[in-house]
């Protein structure tokens, strides 16, 4: 019989029991040999699963790269396991670190400034039989530590920072659990200040508090300022005809928004005379109002631009597209629950920093 030892075939030795008529391989144990695969053939097969689709994974890179030759199966099962294993154990409360304390990033006024984002994002489906069915939304949770900004400034390429993701198919309370264990693990209760960003969406901001919850000395909920931009952009689609002067007036409302905050820019969309527009426009007038209103606890874009905080939620949604939409949203696929998960568990463990990736397999080669 043979496995795979990385690029080494290797002819092991097997037994057969005629008393329990089992079939024994000695020498398994010791080279920690598991569906015939050592534990750095695991990690590439499941790397190329987590980088590329399956099939190109097994037939064009795997083979050209370390010289291992297994089927599409083979690399979805190795890599669907393994990001369950992930999952079960994230689930469980573990991370992939040894506890530290991050050097925080320290603010305009001195303080130490940590930030989390939390967002979700679609992934297309598949039925019991191979049938297209509604999609789901998985996770993704995001703690990280970036680099000031200089509001004097405009730096077009900065340091990433370090960062932190989970990510998969569970309920706001779980990925929450999971995001406030990465919290624990770097240091979050040694910042002055938590910013949490979002988008506004229902339960963000409760679930955010409660990942906090006890470490932090401050909270600040922020609203991703791209996302109040796009509201008053979708009320100046209807409320003016011309192209040009619709720009400038979304562009004049945006540079209110941050020289004078949420307060003030309601008041003066409030003062604005809509009685000989029609209902339409006066409809969608009143549902940006809403928005706005219900979100300007977190629109004092002043206080934050001259802090040197981030007022957008760009790490979480480039996560939600580097960690999620990459892989598992590409032409044609369509994923089942479990895979959602496992496929997004292990490329936020991927996407995170370089450490927690090295220390599962460490972990995993001495299981």
């Amino acid at each position: 019989m043979t496995t795979l030892l990385g690029s080494v075939v290797y002819e092991r030795a097997y037994y057969h029991c005629s008393a329990c008529h089992h079939g024994h391989f000695p020498t398994d144990a010791p080279l920690r040999i598991v569906n015939r695969q050592t534990p750095g053939a695991s990690e590439v097969i499941s790397l190329m699963g987590v980088l590329e689709p399956f099939e190109e994974g097994a037939h064009t890179t795997l083979p050209r790269v370390t010289g291992l030759n297994v089927s599409t199966s083979s690399v979805q099962r190795t890599t669907e396991a393994i990001g369950t294993d992930v999952a079960e154990r994230r689930a469980a409360g573990e991370s992939f670190a040894e506890d530290e304390v991050w050097n925080w990033h320290r603010d305009a006024t001195g303080r130490k400034v940590a930030y989390l984002e939390l967002d979700a994002t679609g992934v297309p489906q598949q039925g019991k039989h191979g049938e297209k069915v509604e999609g789901r939304m998985p996770w993704v949770g995001v703690v990280f530590n970036p680099p000031p900004i200089d509001p004097t400034r405009r730096e077009r390429h900065r340091p990433r920072g370090e960062s932190r993701c989970v990510s998969g198919l569970m309920s706001l309370e779980d990925i929450g659990q999971q995001l406030r264990k990465e919290c624990q693990a770097v240091g979050l209760s040694d910042a002055d200040v938590v910013i949490g960003l979002s988008d506004g969406g229902n339960g963000l901001e409760n679930c955010l508090l409660n990942v906090a919850g006890g470490m932090a000395r401050e909270v600040v909920f922020i609203l991703d300022f791209w996302h109040a931009s796009e509201h008053l952009q979708e009320f100046a689609n209807v409320f003016i005809t011309d192209e040009v002067k619709r720009h400038d007036q979304v562009e004049t409302w945006c540079h209110h928004l941050k020289q004078h905050g949420g307060e003030s820019l309601v008041r003066e969309l409030e003062s604005l005379d809509l009685t000989q527009d029609s209902a339409s426009v006066q409809d969608k007038h009143c549902q940006m109002l809403n928005y706005l209103r219900s979100n300007v606890h977190r629109m004092d874009y002043p206080v934050y631009i001259a802090n040197g905080w981030q007022i957008g939620s760009g790490k979480v949604e480039s996560s939600c597209k580097s960690i999620v939409g990459a892989r598992l949203k590409g032409p044609g696929m369509r994923w089942r629950p479990y895979g959602t998960t496992a496929l997004c568990q292990l490329r936020a463990l991927f996407k995170s920093e370089t450490k927690l990736w090295t220390n599962y397999w460490h972990s995993y080669a001495r299981t």
